[in-house]
């Protein structure tokens, strides 16, 4: 019996070239942003030093939500109130703007005295979301950066 490795090898070789089409295109700083998963407060710095120590610890409990299709959040503040009138969650608004890596929020999400002007992105990935803001303190002005995770 004769056995033909034309057909085999013209299979092998379609086989072996195809691809994974069906993978999804990469996600923009705003999707990743907008997860609709909660971020938590992980680390602050200035200068390179930390500063998570000086955050109040009602604030490190704390639960920051985007959402990306109606760019609206939700911010949770967790079982740890800093004042029991204090509100346990508040909506907010928020919009990226990709050229600048402005963040801008309609309402104090993360509530660092002395903080101008809008949030700007250093970094997001799907696990964590770097922001930083000038932070204006005993006259001086610092660059406070602000690591969040899911």
């Amino acid at each position: 019996m004769k056995f033909n490795f034309f057909p085999v090898l013209i299979c092998l070789i379609l086989l072996g070239s195809c691809s994974d089409d069906d993978s999804e295109p990469a996600k923009s700083d705003a999707e990743l942003i907008g997860s609709g998963v909660a971020w938590k407060l992980s680390s602050a710095t200035a200068n390179d030093i930390s500063i998570i120590s000086l955050v109040d610890e009602c604030i490190l409990d704390n639960l920051i939500t985007f959402n990306y299709d109606d760019k609206t959040g939700l911010v949770d503040i967790g079982a740890s109130k800093c004042s029991d009138s204090e509100p346990q969650t508040e909506s907010f608004v928020w919009d990226y703007n990709e050229a600048s890596k402005a963040l801008t929020v309609d309402k104090t999400i993360l509530d660092v005295p002395g903080a101008e002007g809008n949030l700007l992105l250093e970094s997001v990935t799907s696990n964590e979301l770097v922001v930083s803001q000038n932070v204006s303190f005993s006259g001086f002005t610092q660059k406070v950066i602000v690591t969040l995770v899911h």
